[in-house]
């Protein structure tokens, strides 16, 4: 079977093996730190690297984890010519500030530029680029591998977002008897360690009563933290 995506089948046969409550989210966090590393290493030399980001940016939160990720040379040269793009940009807003004809007008256009600028971002969309692929060739070995559709079933299944983004990947992974099969043993799946992780959350509220701070935790020590990224996820894109 022809795939137009770039099969990932290293890095999530190693993701299923690893009992991780979603191992999607530990490859989205390192696609991320990689990404980091990226933009502020040897690339910023890269004049086309410069203006892509000069024209397309980061979001906010990509934009604080490059300031804060130590490199601050290369941050300062990665920055310098974005700051004067967006300098630019605003040319004719701070003529309308400087002569204020029309103080609503040029005040929604600063707004307007401003979302502009914050639209894109280069790392979300290197993650995402990443997530689709990661997440196509789950639902691609599910289908052609019978011992990974084993390691599947036998796994602590996934945050309720990369479920989502895997079933839509199904659809193009699978044909259409494989997505009725799928569909089910990952509602199978999912549902068997959303209730252990509901279980686990029982188990250290009810720890946490006096007559129980004796007992062993069993492994719930962290149920309150498994239990949100289960639902929300962690390593995801700013979008």
């Amino acid at each position: 079977m022809a795939t137009k995506y770039q099969l990932e089948t290293i890095p999530v046969w190693d993701g299923i093996k690893s009992q991780s409550e979603c191992f999607i989210c530990d490859l989205m966090e390192k696609a991320q730190e990689d990404s980091v590393e990226f933009y502020l290493g040897s690339s910023v030399m890269n004049p086309e690297t410069r203006v892509r980001v000069n024209t397309t940016g980061f979001c906010p939160r990509h934009t604080a984890m490059l300031v804060n990720a130590g490199h601050p040379n290369s941050m300062a040269v990665l920055w310098e010519s974005h700051l004067q793009t967006t300098r630019e940009s605003l040319g004719k807003v701070f003529q309308g500030l400087q002569n204020p004809k029309n103080p609503k007008k040029t005040i929604a256009s600063l707004e307007s530029v401003l979302s502009e600028r914050e639209k894109g971002c280069l790392i979300c969309s290197r993650m995402n680029d990443r997530l689709v692929r990661y997440c196509f060739t789950v639902a691609y070995l599910w289908g052609q591998d019978p011992e990974f559709r084993k390691a599947f079933e036998e796994s602590k299944g996934f945050c309720l977002h990369h479920m989502s983004v895997i079933l839509k990947m199904s659809l193009e992974a699978l044909d259409a008897k494989q997505q009725k099969a799928f569909c089910q043993s990952m509602a199978d799946l999912q549902l068997r360690n959303l209730d252990r992780t509901a279980a686990d959350l029982v188990y250290m509220i009810e720890h946490y009563k006096s007559e129980n701070r004796d007992k062993s935790w069993n492994g719930c020590e962290d149920a309150q933290v498994r239990a949100v990224f289960k639902e929300i996820g962690k390593g995801r894109t700013g979008r």
